[in-house]
């Protein structure tokens, strides 16, 4: 049976100020009625049945989430709500071991809640498609044609684009290596050699192989995963499990993964220049959300909550105001808003 593991745990750190630890970005309306996580889980309605549904949030978030999944019919049993943040392993390791339990056979597909899919009946398709090659034993990621030299996504390097998997309707490749966000040159670089593709984050998978896998490469983790089995032992071995994402963790080791080539308008809102990419334009190519004044600006993202803001001559630039704080960025630079968030955490200013 299929079911799906929805990420949302994160603070969000690069989309600062707009995402703050009391309201990650998960929780947030930007380009629609709905937040990102419920974007998510309406997107792949009909795939999966709602017992099948599972989350993994942070448990600050559980107020927010439980009120979500209440409104979607979502068991609440289905929640894992993780101590402290440890990326992505920890809480895809403990949900394939608990759905592994009640089903062997399990097919899960593992979803961000912080993109954006305009094609969503394509986008189903190849999830049917990943969900074939993972009952064969595979491990299966979305490949996002790349359009630009990107530095806070991940790349995958197909094996060769000669050999392509058949017989399938939807192009897919072996797998042969992953680039975890790469510099600003070397990522030119990759999206010049046609093998390279942009690391979508959603991954398909047999329960089985996932927890297979985990044994092979992190036996110790295998065994902590194995022994919680209640909400208190969670408490006491949480941090004993590796702070690393499944990427490093399995993915970069395994040799079983499939890469589908996904052209589905996939856009991932990681930062808040992927933002200013989706939202619509001026003639003079700026977005104004709120109170703006302006004369005179070109390729600027300015969005005011509370304040008038009024901008004179800006280029390339991103203005973001909200209650707690204000930024100003080069675009080119907004991808190192992640580190002014650790900055103000040392500080001890609010974030």
């Amino acid at each position: 049976m299929n079911y799906a593991i929805i990420l949302a745990g994160g603070v969000g750190s690069r989309f600062w100020p707009l995402s703050s630890s009391s309201k990650p970005k998960q929780f947030l309306s930007l380009y629609s009625g709905r937040s990102m996580i419920e974007e998510t889980i309406a997107r792949i309605g009909g795939l999966f049945k709602k017992e099948n549904i599972y989350i993994a949030t942070n448990k600050l978030y559980s107020r927010e989430i439980s009120r979500i999944t209440e409104a979607f019919g979502l068991p609440g049993k289905n929640i894992l709500f993780e101590p402290q943040g440890r990326n992505t392993f920890a809480p895809i390791g403990i949900l394939s071991d608990k759905i592994n339990s009640i089903d062997p056979d399990a097919i899960i597909t593992v979803l961000p809640c912080d993109h954006i899919i305009s094609e969503r009946k394509l986008f189903l398709k190849l999830l049917k498609q990943a969900q074939d090659y993972a009952r064969q034993g595979e491990i299966v990621t979305l490949g996002i044609p790349p359009e630009a030299a990107e530095t806070g996504y991940g790349y995958i390097r197909i094996k060769s684009l000669k050999k392509e998997i058949r017989p399938k309707e939807i192009k897919g490749y072996r797998g042969d290596k992953f680039v975890e966000k790469p510099s600003l040159e070397a990522a030119k670089k990759l999206i010049k050699d046609k093998r390279y593709y942009w690391n979508g984050g959603i991954f398909i998978f047999r329960s089985s192989v996932m927890m297979d896998e985990i044994m092979h490469f992190l036996p110790q983790a295998h065994k902590i995963i194995e022994s919680i089995n209640s909400k208190n032992n969670l408490k006491k071995l949480w941090h004993k499990l590796p702070a690393v994402s499944i990427d490093y963790a399995i993915m970069e080791k395994t040799k079983r993964i499939i890469v589908l080539i996904a052209d589905c308008g996939w856009k991932d809102l990681g930062s808040l220049q992927a933002m200013s990419e989706i939202l619509k334009k001026d003639r003079n190519g700026n977005i104004f959300m709120g109170n703006c004044v302006d004369i005179g600006s070109t390729n600027t993202f300015v969005w005011s909550e509370n304040k008038v803001v009024g901008t004179l001559g800006l280029k390339n630039m991103i203005v973001i105001e909200t209650r707690d704080a204000v930024l100003i960025c080069p675009k080119v630079r907004a991808q190192e808003v992640k580190k002014l968030v650790q900055l103000l955490g040392r500080r001890s200013f609010k974030k």
